[in-house]
């Protein structure tokens, strides 16, 4: 079934944190269960999906469902068919049969990028998750649906998380729902480099010398306690992963410092392998005035504040 798209669809696709991540060790099957506390942000990137008439000096990708589909991501310089936004495209169409322009049309895709890439912040699950979202709004199908989740966690862990968004305890590999939670209403300032860590290398790293994983589950119970304060929530975030993306990206460690030594931040961490980097300060005053303290040691920075992510 194709539905005819006559207007531009429009998805945000919003950044992540991990709050907590406890990776478990050792592997089994060749992957790490995990639980974490995820939190959306409303740091984001906009999507816009829009069919019209093919043009003879195509030069995107074709699905195997047979959409042409035409991709700008900007300076990104991902090859089409390797860009989670098409997969999530061609992944979805074959679980359900159904393409998502008319024949003689294509499918244009514009990615407005505000998320830094390779930075451990989700971009591009994000972005993979929009497209999902997109593909459910044409057909009135709910994003949540079993066959629609199968698809997110074969695009990779995270994916399946964007579809629900906010705050939420995953286990798994990240991408089964243990339970939806309180939105984590702490303002963060998120610290960045340019330079991505490699997931693979970090990995590998944390299997060399594995910390021991925290208590996600208590973080998770603290949140959905109204009567938590900021200091204890901030106590209960924790990444067992840090050390080896410091291992990997070293850079990432000055600026951990620094906001670790501030009067204004409650505590600091790395947000999945890195190599972004995230102080939690108890108000937004106290957040910008660590963002100034800051700016100089980072190639950019954000003050960034929970978000639904839908």
């Amino acid at each position: 079934m194709a539905t005819n798209l006559t207007r531009t669809i429009t998805q945000h696709a919003y950044a992540k944190v991990n709050l907590c991540l406890s990776v478990q060790f050792p592997p089994v099957d060749g992957y790490h269960r995990l639980d974490s506390v995820f939190q959306t942000l409303d740091l984001h990137d906009t999507l816009k999906f829009t069919a019209c008439a093919q043009v003879d000096a195509f030069s995107g990708a074709v699905t195997r469902l047979g959409t042409p589909v035409e991709l700008d991501c900007g300076p990104v310089s991902i090859p089409v068919q390797q860009n989670l936004v098409f997969r999530a495209i061609d992944l979805v169409e074959q679980a359900f049969g159904w393409q998502m322009v008319f024949p003689g049309q294509m499918l244009k895709i514009e990615v407005e990028k505000h998320i830094p890439a390779g930075g451990g912040l989700g971009g591009g699950s994000a972005d993979a998750a929009a497209a999902l979202r997109a593909f459910c709004r044409l057909h009135n199908l709910n994003p949540l649906g079993e066959k629609v989740l199968r698809v997110a966690r074969g695009l990779g862990a995270d994916v399946a998380f964007f579809l629900y968004g906010g705050a939420a305890l995953m286990g798994g590999r990240g991408d089964e729902l243990v339970r939806c939670l309180p939105e984590f209403s702490l303002p963060l300032v998120l610290m960045g480099d340019g330079v991505g860590n490699s997931t693979p290398d970090v990995y590998r790293a944390f299997d060399a010398n594995p910390p021991a994983a925290p208590d996600a589950y208590a973080l998770a119970a603290a949140m959905e306690d109204p009567t938590s304060s900021p200091r204890l929530l901030a106590s209960l975030c924790s990444n067992n992963l840090e050390p080896a993306a410091l291992e990997v990206g070293p850079q990432i460690r000055s600026r951990l410092e620094l906001a670790r030594t501030s009067p204004d931040v409650l505590c600091a961490l790395v947000t999945g392998s890195g190599s972004t980097s995230y102080a939690v300060c108890p108000d937004l005053l106290a957040a910008q005035r660590f963002a100034r303290e800051v700016a100089s040691s980072c190639a950019w920075v954000e003050v960034a504040r929970a978000s639904v992510g839908q």
